[in-house]
């Protein structure tokens, strides 16, 4: 089915929360409603909704923190699982708590790792594959690097490492079963409360060792706030660029010819990179919801707290901004695209995700240079909030 295909009474049937939207369904369901206008009525979890799909409304969007208050989303979903950090907060809370989070992540630690440790944590998990069969990257390797990194950078004992993946997309699903991940958030925080007390009394260098260190105005993180931040960091950095990894391997193995062209030149990873999140953005559809009064925007009315879905992935290919935007093309200019957001909530992770996923491609490639999809089909990235491919099946 074609954008021309899709009428009024399909898109009414859509629910970005529930449907599966593989591969290029998904854009073409954002370029009818972008043909209908940059904001449409649509579903998000059965509830009636907007979705914002125009390039230059969702950048105004992005920026209008009166009309559509970035905290209170996360405010109503993942705070209830982490806890209070600096992306559930207003201003000047939100400032204080930023100034005192994220430097940590631009560490001499974070520094240090990234010229060697990345590489060595990435050649440490391809060396465990056993590639004289076929094998499926995302449980061997896509899904388990990032979270890998994390937990090596916070300088976290590595024996339960595996059981970290497994909190973070239970606290993720806070709207669906809040039970659990409530008990995901405690279980974490009872793996992370010795850490933190050892870290006081024999500083490493590590990011929980910066943390407790951080000191803006004469005010420092507490206990509590630390571990809200690190409950943060695992399902919104461990999972988006799991995600993120997954959908640039996808891009370049489904596209022929590609896997070799960036193996042969290894100039092009870092613009792989970046049109691998414009092309398929792990966040596709980032839920929001709007102010308590009722609002207009682009010309719709928009009743008070409502859900507004803000579609990077609807903006990322914007024929209006991206000539041809459904193809995949290396060394395209993708400095417009909004994968990381804009304005004060714009994602603080944006470097470390791009050098995760250069230093993962750079070693695959060196290990499996002729990497080729034995089942495509099975491969093509799926849903619109957490979006990756489930499996990734390949031959060396």
């Amino acid at each position: 089915m074609t954008t021309t295909d899709i009428d009024q009474a399909a898109l009414d049937q859509v629910d970005f929360a529930l449907d599966s939207l593989p591969g290029q369904r998904l854009h073409d369901v954002l370029h009818a409603y972008r043909a209908r206008g940059p904001v449409q009525p649509t579903r998000f979890l059965t509830i009636p909704s907007f979705v914002i799909t125009g390039h230059a409304a969702l950048l105004e969007a992005f920026k209008d923190v009166a009309r559509f208050p970035p905290h209170l989303m996360y405010q109503a979903t993942i705070e209830k699982a982490a806890g209070k950090t600096f992306i559930s907060m207003e201003d000047p809370q939100h400032l204080l708590f930023r100034k005192l989070a994220t430097p940590a992540f631009r560490s001499r630690a974070v520094a240090s790792y990234e010229e060697t440790g990345l590489r060595e944590l990435a050649l440490e998990l391809v060396e465990k594959i056993d590639a004289s069969r076929e094998f499926d990257l995302m449980p061997s390797f896509v899904s388990r690097f990032p979270y890998l990194v994390i937990t090596r950078l916070l300088g976290l004992p590595r024996d339960r490492e595996d059981e970290f993946h497994e909190w973070a997309l239970q606290m993720l699903q806070i709207g669906q079963d809040p039970e659990a991940a409530t008990r995901a958030g405690e279980e974490l925080t009872s793996f992370l409360a010795p850490v933190v007390e050892a870290r006081r009394h024999a500083p490493r260098n590590d990011v929980i060792s910066e943390l407790l260190a951080a000191n803006v105005e004469g005010r420092a993180l507490t206990d509590e706030e630390i571990y809200s931040h690190v409950r943060l960091l695992f399902p919104t950095g461990g999972e988006t660029t799991h995600g993120s990894l997954g959908n640039l391997l996808y891009a370049l193995l489904g596209h022929e010819g590609s896997w070799n062209r960036v193996g042969n030149d290894r100039s092009l990873i870092p613009g792989a990179v970046d049109e691998g999140l414009r092309w398929e953005t792990s966040i596709a559809v980032l839920p929001r919801l709007s102010c308590g009064k009722d609002i207009e925007f682009c010309g719709v009315d928009i009743p008070a707290n409502s859900w507004v879905l803000f579609a990077i992935a609807g903006a990322n290919h914007d024929p209006a901004v991206f000539e041809n935007p459904d193809a995949f093309e290396i060394g395209r200019s993708t400095q417009d695209a909004l994968t990381f957001g804009r304005g004060v909530k714009a994602c603080p992770g944006m470097h470390l995700t791009r050098r995760n996923m250069s230093v993962a491609l750079d070693v695959l490639l060196d290990r499996f240079p002729t990497l080729k999809l034995v089942a495509p089909d099975t491969a093509i990235p799926e849903r619109s909030t957490l979006r990756c491919p489930t499996t990734l099946r390949v031959s060396a």
